[in-house]
């Protein structure tokens, strides 16, 4: 069994048992990146086998803030799988998760295979590949990790804790829309609205971004992926009973509630 392999078979086993987040370490401690990404790969086979094929793809850290407060100086990627997408209105089981964190996304889809290429993809030619954009959330398995203490290698090899996405529908005339510019609310029971906007997350470039990691490491990202672009909000850990909904400036929202 290589490194990698065994670094996968303890994060799968960890997120079986509902394990508390711990930093890797010892000779499961990634040494850099590639080999983070590497153990990424071999936990993407393991969790095929219980939560479906691999149907999207995800970008984190991607504010300034975060990869300064975990000393990485760009963003991490990760993978969703089929059985792990939900349509919207959504259940979400709080005791599915060892803790349920959400966050607030635009998930852009394809409308064609995009294979690699070796010129980087930049943010302005991203619409022309795409058939839908629709608002989601993102649901996080952080395994109730202290964000002061987070080490980002243990991070990416734990597929930047994706735990799926709650799909809402297609964002209405989204052609002819500004989308680092969409006012957006945050609506949660319980709590006052947050009133954001959806270039926080800058979505165009979170995509291109998503294309040039994967591509440099050989991957198609394939027609009808699901590609969750970063959050536009902070994020939020509802408990069971709480119920959401993400609104785009009254044209398209996804829902949940937590049971």
């Amino acid at each position: 069994m290589t490194k990698a392999e065994r670094i996968a078979a303890k994060l799968a086993a960890d997120w079986a048992a509902r394990a508390d987040y711990e930093t890797l370490s010892g000779d499961l401690a990634p040494a850099d990146a590639e080999e983070a990404y590497a153990a990424q790969d071999a936990l993407r086979v393991l969790h095929a086998r219980s939560r479906g094929a691999p149907a999207g793809r995800k970008i984190a850290l991607t504010s300034k803030a975060m990869q300064e407060m975990v000393g990485f100086d760009r963003p991490a990627f990760g993978i969703l799988f089929a059985a792990d997408l939900h349509e919207s209105p959504a259940e979400i089981r709080a005791d599915a998760f060892n803790r349920l964190g959400l966050e607030f996304e635009l998930a852009l889809i394809p409308a064609q295979d995009i294979p690699p290429r070796a010129e980087p993809w930049r943010a302005e030619e991203v619409p022309a590949l795409l058939g839908s954009i629709r608002p989601a959330f993102e649901l996080i398995e952080d395994r109730s990790a202290d964000y002061a203490a987070l080490d980002v290698l243990t991070l990416i090899a734990d597929n930047a804790w994706c735990g799926g996405a709650v799909l809402g529908p297609e964002l209405t005339g989204w052609r002819d829309l500004d989308l680092d510019a969409l006012p957006a609310t945050v609506k949660q029971s319980g709590t006052i609205p947050e009133h954001v906007h959806t270039g926080a997350a800058a979505p165009l470039e979170s995509f291109a971004a998503v294309l040039n990691h994967f591509g440099a490491r050989g991957e198609t990202v394939a027609a009808g992926e699901v590609v969750i672009t970063g959050s536009a909000a902070r994020t939020r850990f509802p408990g069971k009973g709480a119920s959401l909904v993400y609104e785009i400036d009254g044209l398209a929202a996804v829902e949940l509630g937590v049971v």
